[in-house]
């Protein structure tokens, strides 16, 4: 989960310290594929913190199960068959794990990203972790913006990973 630079302290993955995840937060993970990811998300926002998935399916949220008694954190794990099951202004950062590059052929994907929006808190972001490929940074950006979240924004594209970000003003 955590690396060590050359001093020998802890450091965070790459995509886990992308996303800005904060102790204390409340944070949405929709799709869950990356250990890594929810290990270090989970552990960042701490016991003062509330971390959530969306699972699209019983292997997700198996995952997502054991990364929670790995790292001792507490995962509220919904899957997303039929109604959004996630309360409206719930949390105030939503990262989707798109590491598997599936999310973007998934049916009912822009519907989520909607209801996500509705999740977020006003000021709330999400952040789009995915693998880098020539045509979808311009996808991502578009699907978020038509979601409704503004501005929408490539933040970085690094060892093979690209992070999108798009904010909830209202």
């Amino acid at each position: 989960m955590l690396t060590r630079n050359k001093g020998g302290r802890a450091m965070d993955p790459l995509h886990v310290s992308m996303t800005g995840v904060h102790m204390g937060e409340r944070f949405l993970l929709i799709g869950c594929n990356d250990k890594a990811l929810l290990s270090g998300l989970a552990a960042k926002v701490g016991l003062s913190g509330t971390a959530a998935v969306a699972a699209f399916d019983e292997r997700q949220a198996r995952l997502a199960d054991k990364v929670g008694k790995q790292v001792g954190a507490l995962i509220d794990i919904r899957e997303t068959r039929g109604d959004w099951p996630f309360d409206a202004a719930a949390f105030d950062m939503i990262v989707v794990d798109d590491t598997d590059r599936a999310f973007r052929t998934r049916p009912g994907a822009d519907q989520i990203l909607r209801h996500g929006l509705g999740s977020l808190r006003p000021g709330g972001r999400i952040e789009v972790v995915t693998r880098v490929s020539a045509q979808e940074e311009a996808d991502v950006i578009a699907r978020l913006s038509n979601a409704g979240f503004k501005p929408v924004r490539l933040l970085a594209e690094r060892d093979g990973l690209r992070f999108v970000e798009g904010l909830r003003t209202h």
